[in-house]
């Protein structure tokens, strides 16, 4: 496996961004067992899982508490982790264009330095809590852009995620979401930043969504809003993958998951061929 630590600069962000890209190339493994990971040919690209952190968190995350970079070896995929600082992965109202700077811009430098697919079959992006809202998010935005997307904890409810009403977990979020959304989230808006308001839009485009999937910890905080955003998703006759178990909100239930979560992706374990 190859880890790739890039300081790269944005111009969405203006300013220098970490970013952590994980490559499935052959290790030492590979002179005794001759496992399965080889080096891409000219015109062969790998299949990108784009992976999003957490409130709090930073791009390690994934790396520092899951073994990613091991099941991603297994599987052949390449992963990429940004760093979302604590932004909803939205384009905040003080300028910092978060949501344009992990679709957009991050995706065309990334694929000008590595050989990573931008076939819609190629890519799927996932994340955990405000990762898991980021990956709906941006799936339910550009459906064209993925295949499949995974939210593990997510936020799926930004009033709930925020602290806005029924919190539970003591998180001080109300204040750093108001410099996302403004005070009293004055800034939210629900065509751009509600998950089911933009979920009901394709629906009504009539566009071809990703594949879904969501697991939840029966011990999680956002046990309750995952459960209404099921039978949201139910009652809008919307296929997803359902998974829970007990478990509270941390890596001792999403590195599993995120295991089942590349069990699930309909991954082809070896290349792409460029167009």
């Amino acid at each position: 496996m190859a880890l790739f630590e890039c300081k790269l600069f944005s111009n969405e962000l203006f300013r220098s961004v970490n970013v952590n890209v994980t490559l499935p190339l052959p290790d030492s493994n590979n002179q005794f067992f001759d496992t399965s990971p080889k080096y891409p040919k000219k015109g062969e690209k790998f299949q990108v899982l784009w992976l999003l952190h957490g409130i709090s968190a930073d791009e390690s995350d994934w790396q520092r508490f899951s073994c990613i970079e091991r099941y991603a070896q297994l599987n052949n995929v390449a992963v990429v982790m940004p760093d979302g600082y604590n932004s909803m992965y939205t384009n905040s109202r003080f300028g910092a264009k978060y949501f344009n700077y992990y679709t957009q811009e991050l995706p065309a430098m990334l694929r000008s330095i590595f050989p990573l697919s931008d076939k819609r079959e190629d890519n799927f992006i996932a994340g955990l809590s405000m990762g898991g809202y980021g990956s709906f998010k941006a799936a339910f935005t550009f459906p064209e852009n993925y295949c499949a997307a995974v939210s593990l904890s997510g936020g799926v409810d930004i009033d709930v995620m925020l602290g806005k009403r029924d919190r539970k977990s003591g998180i001080p979020s109300v204040e750093w979401g108001q410099n996302v959304f403004g005070e009293d989230f004055k800034d939210f808006d629900f065509e751009r930043d509600d998950l089911k308001s933009l979920l009901k839009a394709d629906i009504a485009a009539g566009k071809t969504l990703p594949a879904l999937y969501m697991s939840i910890g029966t011990e999680d905080f956002l046990y309750d809003s995952n459960q209404d955003f099921r039978k949201f998703l139910t009652e809008q006759k919307v296929e997803f993958t359902y998974d829970e178990g007990p478990g509270l909100h941390n890596f001792d239930f999403w590195d599993p998951q995120i295991r089942k979560v590349l069990d699930w992706l309909p991954l082809n374990h070896g290349f792409s061929k460029a167009e």
